[in-house]
């Protein structure tokens, strides 16, 4: 009969076959959960969540990934004014220039009238 003493020795051979570097790749996306890119960062400071629900749109209207995070004690009470109310958009930091000059850019709205002709 064999322990689990013995089974693991051989599992133990078998992953130490693995390079070094490939164990520390992996163990830095374990730490991090992924390259330092995709860390979320603050484009935009909303009042409340509406504007932030808006903004988000407005994001993932131009293909940039976006999230929302806000003082949960406000949302469960509804509080839509305030410190408790304020919610921040952020995107992945790879994004967040573009995001930047997307928010700060002018918005082209065309009319119905102008449409039909």
């Amino acid at each position: 009969m064999s322990t689990v003493a013995d089974m693991s020795s051989d599992w133990d051979w078998e992953r130490s076959s693995s390079t070094e570097a490939e164990a520390a790749t992996t163990a830095s996306a374990a730490i991090t959960g992924g390259d330092l890119e995709q860390i979320p960062v603050v484009v935009w400071e909303a009042a409340n969540p509406l504007e932030a629900q808006v903004v988000k749109g407005r994001l993932e209207s131009e293909g940039i990934p976006a999230m929302i995070r806000g003082e949960a004690l406000g949302s469960v009470y509804g509080f839509t004014v305030g410190s408790l109310a304020q919610t921040d958009v952020l995107v992945p930091a790879a994004l967040a220039e573009k995001a930047t000059e997307i928010l700060n850019s002018e918005v082209g709205w065309v009319e119905d009238d102008e449409q039909e002709n």
